[in-house]
């Protein structure tokens, strides 16, 4: 692999585009947890931070449990014994900052934001770094609730807070951090790809309807429905576990890049239909989008364009 494959100076329009997505995804989450507040953080809940203390000191991993650093566990130390310990309010409270720094950081992205004096300390990478800081706090404090889309949502905005926020000028931050998406991506779906074809599952036909059977909050319920027929769950079955990998090795071709990235679509739709895994899908197929070998600048493709007319 050159070097070039990392760093070459480039716009910020592929990863500009790409922050924007994946700030307002991060900014539904936030409100997305809000209905859990009260259910499972509360005083007496179960994932209160008493009980959980109490759940890692009888199971033996307190130390396991000392990387679990949030500033929720550390405001409940701070103030335990007092009404603002466990507070309902305080999570709330946390969950809607972290919507604000999600939706600035998709609104200093955009090509509008230019005409405004915008400080010099808001242009670089630092509210991307917040908006990670506050994700993996909040990640951490659910840590026995957490599911698909924390990590990959978290390592994604690690690699977001490498390129300044504001989109003007060229950079190799901007290469690099697309580069990263692109390949932590890749890995995930690797990883992804290999626990499928571990399953007995999507051998055997049923593995669409594996993933609908355990999800009871739906809003849209496909059962009791053609779905149930045999050819058509082990169909989508089919299609679930050859979309991902075929769609992956198509990406990172420059011929099929486009295909691929439709399969990979196919794939997160799936997924979201069957599993209701909405927000991990969305993260997935905005990291699609990075996928692929080439120069990713606009400029790049701009010239191109220029050129073939001008034969």
């Amino acid at each position: 692999m050159s070097d070039s494959f990392w760093f070459q100076s480039t716009d910020s329009h592929v990863i500009g585009r790409v922050r924007i997505a994946l700030a307002l995804v991060t900014g539904c989450y936030f409100v997305s947890a809000m209905t859990d507040v009260s259910t499972w953080f509360a005083v007496g809940a179960p994932a209160s931070s008493s009980n959980l203390a109490g759940f890692f000191r009888e199971a033996g991993l307190e130390s396991d449990a000392r990387w679990m650093i949030s500033p929720l566990f550390l405001w409940d130390s701070i103030f335990a014994g007092t009404g603002l310990s466990e507070s309902t309010a305080v999570y709330q409270i946390y969950l809607v900052i972290g919507v604000l720094i999600a939706f600035g950081v998709a609104a200093l992205s955009t090509e509008r934001v230019l005409i405004w004096r915008i400080p010099r300390l808001l242009r670089g990478s630092l509210p991307v770094v917040l908006l990670w800081i506050w994700f993996v706090g909040w990640a951490n404090r659910i840590v026995l609730l957490a599911g698909l889309v924390e990590p990959v949502l978290s390592l994604s905005l690690a690699a977001l807070a490498i390129a300044p926020v504001c989109r003007e000028g060229v950079s190799w931050r901007n290469h690099f951090a697309t580069r990263l998406i692109a390949v932590q991506g890749s890995l995930v779906l690797i990883a992804t790809t290999a626990l499928m074809l571990a399953g007995n599952v999507w051998w055997n036909g049923t593995g669409a309807y594996a993933m609908i059977a355990p999800v009871e909050d739906r809003w849209l319920d496909i059962r009791e429905s053609l779905f149930e027929t045999t050819w058509v769950y082990e169909l989508v079955s089919a299609i679930t576990l050859l979309s991902l990998p075929v769609g992956l090795m198509m990406a990172w071709t420059s011929k099929w890049k486009r295909i691929g990235i439709g399969l990979i679509l196919v794939w997160c739709f799936l997924v979201a239909l069957l599993s209701m895994k909405i927000l991990y899908a969305l993260t997935i197929a905005i990291i699609a989008f990075t996928l692929g070998t080439g120069n990713i600048s606009r400029r790049y493709f701009q010239s191109h364009e220029s050129r073939s007319h001008q034969e």
